[in-house]
């Protein structure tokens, strides 16, 4: 069905062309390749709209045309496609005790990764080596790099590129943007690890082409991101939010409490320990799962845990979609778990996230990607090659 994009009317050429060029990109990262007639049909466009808008993609090696396809009227068809080798950009995740950095395409797929230990509590050398990692990244890229891209946990300005505050690092207004750009000459975003993981999986993964979309995030801490406006739109529509004050079952039975002090990987491992289980990661509850009863127990509960959870956020928000993610999310035993617990979400709406490789390194470089694709232009601002 053809539906008119709401971003493609407007009195001033310049923001048309734009918006046009934006939703062009964004339909071929989701339905490409597509001919141009077939490029015109979806978004209401005419033929020359398309070709003004192409050739500057095929000029800038942005989308490629791949080989004709005859038809027995007209002329031949010449699908076009986004090149993801076209343009990289560089992420970069501050976790507890590590420095994670790599470099990405246009598709979200690895090129390579760099991770550093350090000390969280030195603020001014994490952000000095993040920002030298970054650069060494950028250099090393072979094509265009369109800026860098960190993710971080706590509460971030987006616009100041600045820490708020994150209780796990103790940083209170720490500036992240100016150092990184000053050491690499390339444009920064700087968002908070949720908004930043749903960012990924409205660009490269599960929620590509969605609206409506929430992500659950469950590990040492929880959190969500929740994206209500149509899936083509700005980051400006990502609301982050937690839901740890929800009352949830506890572990070992007991009564309820919230499920930001019982259901977060920190509660699920001390109560495996009390149990008198070894296990220092929830990698290690999984393996013991596969055969010990107390380790299967507890998963269990934390599954009708996080089922309540996401029935609370379908009862409020009634997404489309809720992409469980964390520690759990490469388990898909747990995504089937929380299925078959929860009470008023549909189970086929949850889903497991489908970003490749590291998700927060992918998820971090994809805040610069995905706002490239919304940009509505040829060629990056800050672009380096």
């Amino acid at each position: 069905m053809t539906t008119n994009h709401p971003a493609l009317s407007g009195t001033r050429p310049r923001q048309a062309r734009q918006a046009n060029t934006a939703a062009v990109l964004q339909l071929l990262v989701h339905r490409g390749p597509l001919a141009r007639g077939d490029i015109a049909k979806e978004l209401s466009l005419n033929h020359g709209s398309v070709s003004r808008i192409i050739e500057p993609l095929l000029s800038a090696g942005i989308v490629r045309e791949l080989v004709e396809q005859s038809t027995r009227i007209g002329r031949p068809r010449v699908p076009v496609e986004l090149d993801p080798s076209s343009r990289y950009a560089v992420g970069v995740h501050l976790g507890l005790e590590r420095t994670t950095a790599g470099l990405i395409d246009l598709a979200g797929h690895s090129v390579r990764t760099r991770t550093e230990n350090r000390d969280p509590a030195d603020s001014a050398a994490t952000l000095r080596r993040a920002a030298e990692l970054a650069a060494g990244l950028a250099d090393s890229a072979p094509g265009p790099v369109l800026g860098i891209g960190v993710a971080v946990g706590g509460e971030v300005d987006r616009e100041a590129g600045r820490v708020v505050r994150n209780d796990v690092l103790g940083w209170t207004g720490v500036q992240v943007a100016d150092v990184v750009r000053e050491r690499t000459g390339l444009d920064v975003v700087v968002d908070g690890n949720v908004c930043a993981l749903l960012g990924a999986e409205l660009t490269f993964g599960a929620g590509l082409g969605q609206d409506k979309v929430l992500y659950l995030f469950v590990g040492n801490v929880a959190e969500t991101g929740f994206l209500s406006l149509p899936a083509g739109a700005s980051s400006g529509g990502t609301i982050q939010g937690g839901f740890g004050r929800v009352l949830v079952p506890g572990l070992t039975g007991g009564g309820y409490g919230p499920f930001g002090e019982n259901g977060t990987d920190v509660a699920l491992l001390a109560a495996a320990r009390s149990a008198g289980l070894t296990a220092t990661s929830l990698t290690d509850l999984i393996r013991l799962a596969e055969t010990d009863p107390v380790a299967i127990g507890l998963l269990e509960a934390r599954s009708a845990q996080v089922a309540r959870v996401a029935d609370t956020a379908y009862d409020l928000m009634r997404p489309r979609m809720i992409i469980l993610g964390g520690s759990g999310a490469p388990s898909d035993r747990w995504l089937e778990a929380v299925r078959d617990r929860v009470e008023t979400t549909p189970p086929q709406a949850l889903a497991r996230p489908q970003s490749r490789d590291d998700p927060l390194v992918t998820a971090a470089a994809g805040l610069v990607v995905r706002a490239f694709f919304t940009r509505g232009t040829a060629e990056g601002a800050g672009e380096r090659s």
